[in-house]
């Protein structure tokens, strides 16, 4: 038989390469590494005294631990909740994620979970809860 036909070009030339051969500019050859994800805990909390909403975030030194003890502290003190979302979605929907927050109409919001929230409970177990 015959040696193996070997490709005009290494398959990492063509992968930086667009569709007419050029160069393309700016591009990282090798792989990324793939780094575990940031995130940024949004804490909202019903002031009685001044009878208000107050809203705080917490982007440093999110750990397993830390969401852990938070929602235990949600379950002492079922007015503070908290909320954990990417710390880059946060950059960019920083203010929405805020106001919806304050106003509690995340339902829909993919981006945004409820930390200490069971989600498999039906709606009149949480209504029980508000009453």
């Amino acid at each position: 038989m015959g040696a193996a036909k070997t490709a005009p070009h290494s398959l990492q030339w063509l992968l930086s390469t667009d569709r007419n051969g050029v160069k393309q500019m700016g591009k990282v050859k090798g792989k990324k590494k793939s780094k575990r994800p940031e995130y940024v805990v949004i804490c909202r909390e019903f002031n009685r005294a001044e009878a208000r909403i107050e809203i705080s975030v917490i982007d440093s030194g999110v750990t397993d631990h830390l969401m852990n003890n938070l929602i235990k502290m949600h379950m002492r003190d079922p007015h503070k909740r908290y909320f954990l979302t990417l710390k880059k979605d946060y950059q960019v929907y920083g203010a929405l994620f805020r106001k919806q927050i304050e106003t509690m109409s995340i339902k829909n919001n993919k981006r945004i979970v409820e930390l200490g929230v069971e989600l498999d409970g039906n709606e009149n177990d949480k209504n029980q809860d508000i009453l």
